[in-house]
């Protein structure tokens, strides 16, 4: 399963997790996307796409799955195989044995996104749903990764109670993770 979570102005967090037998879930890969506040709203509403597609083997365990966010002329990727512990993060390929979180600078620079650490959490997570707010909670780099200092900026070609709406919702979890350190 995978899910994108836009927890601050600056960062979207992609999750990639398989739910075990036992009713907890295990996270696989997350990859936190930082850019300029307000990147991932950037552009009119029909320039902006996201999706998944995975496999299952024909012994019914899964195969690979892959995850992209899409906003105007930017594509970001991330390609997991559960079989290899394989990942691919825009064109690097990464081994998991240097950890299951990913975190990436400058994704709307000209230069491109880059690769600014690999870090590792304990994967395991009560119930079927990954929570960010532990995930946060079990790394400390994590939350100023996010930079929850930073607002969205008006962004006139979006309606004003869209951009609230994303600065409440974003506003909300940055409170909640800084509460929950």
């Amino acid at each position: 399963m995978s899910s994108d979570i836009r927890v601050s102005a600056s960062v979207v967090v992609t999750t990639i997790w398989h739910n075990e037998a036992d009713g907890t879930s295990t996270l696989d890969v997350a990859v936190f996307w930082r850019g300029t506040p307000g990147w991932f709203t950037s552009g009119d509403a029909g320039g902006q796409s996201g999706g998944w597609r995975s496999t299952v083997l024909p012994d019914g365990r899964p195969g690979p799955e892959t995850h992209f966010i899409g906003v105007g002329g930017l594509r970001l990727e991330v390609a997991f195989d559960p079989g290899t512990g394989r990942l691919r993060v825009q064109d690097q390929s990464i081994s998991l044995q240097g950890g299951n979180v990913i975190l990436v600078d400058e994704v709307d620079s000209a230069a491109g996104p880059r690769i600014v650490e690999t870090m590792r959490v304990e994967p395991r997570f009560p119930g079927r749903f990954l929570a960010i707010d532990t995930l946060v909670r079990r790394h400390p780099a994590l939350f100023p990764f996010l930079r929850c200092d930073a607002r969205f900026p008006d962004q006139p070609q979006h309606a004003p109670i869209e951009v609230e709406t994303w600065r409440q919702m974003t506003d909300l979890t940055c409170a909640r993770l800084r509460d929950a350190r």
